[in-house]
């Protein structure tokens, strides 16, 4: 019996789906930059969010290419397509924590990174010792 051959209608909107978040998503981290060389001294840079901004950049990037692959998928079914589609919001929603639509409240990239890190967003939880709480 022969394998079954991929649909490329589905492949087609599949990648049109995802290429619609992931570019949703660069456009996020991108217009975020660009507010640091258009009003420079508006915000304070920090040097460990522009590192998670190039780790998020590349691995969007790399994601997007990966995706072609798709194609080479035999049978494509709803629990992929969700999986998929899924995956990428989780890209956007991190793009968005990256670069939040206000800063009104925070004096900076560091003080809304570190604020977040003590533990009001768990997203930016880490294990450090401003996070670690010890009893005597």
């Amino acid at each position: 019996m022969d394998a079954p051959q991929p649909d490329p209608a589905v492949f087609s909107h599949i990648r049109v789906v995802m290429g619609m978040v992931i570019s949703l998503s660069l456009a996020r981290l991108l217009s975020g930059v660009a507010l640091f060389v258009q009003h420079p001294g508006k915000t304070k840079v920090y040097w460990i969010h522009l590192g998670w901004v190039l780790f998020i950049f590349v691995f969007l990037v790399h994601f997007w290419w990966w995706e072609y692959h798709l194609h080479s998928l035999a049978v494509i079914d709803v629990g992929v397509y969700l999986f998929v589609i899924l995956y990428c919001c989780v890209f956007f929603f991190l793009c968005v924590l990256l670069f939040p639509t206000s800063l009104d409240e925070y004096s900076g990239y560091e003080h809304y990174f570190m604020r977040g890190a003590r533990g009001s967003s768990p997203f930016w939880r880490s294990p450090s010792p401003s996070t670690s709480s010890t009893r005597p």
